[in-house]
């Protein structure tokens, strides 16, 4: 390696939206995730009930969350790792749960 830690461009932690958050950005883009989540969880409803709803109860449980970090967390870097953590959550949680209605979905009867 070739220089400190924090010099390095590529890291997650490096980047701006993480150094200096935007917090109605981040807003933004969770709440159009959870948004699209939500909406295709709805259509899933009567296919998985069960796993249309946890997702549902989790796209709303990471949104508030990141909503409370907004208007609570400690401003800088700090907040802006906290809100790119809860996002990865909240994307692999969306995917993780269609796979699965998508595998209940196809599955035999």
């Amino acid at each position: 390696m070739t220089g400190p830690r924090h010099a390095d461009p590529t890291r997650v932690t490096n980047q701006k939206a993480v150094q200096d958050p935007n917090r109605k950005l981040w807003l933004l883009a969770s709440g159009l995730l959870a948004l699209i989540s939500i909406v295709l969880f709805a259509f899933s409803i009567p296919i998985v009930a069960a796993w249309a709803w946890i997702g549902i109860a989790f796209q709303v449980a990471i949104f508030a969350a990141l909503l409370v970090n907004a208007l609570t967390g400690r401003r800088g870097s700090y907040q802006g790792y906290i809100f790119a953590v809860l996002m990865c959550v909240q994307a692999a949680v969306a995917l993780l749960v269609m796979v699965i209605i998508a595998i209940a979905a196809w599955a035999p009867a």
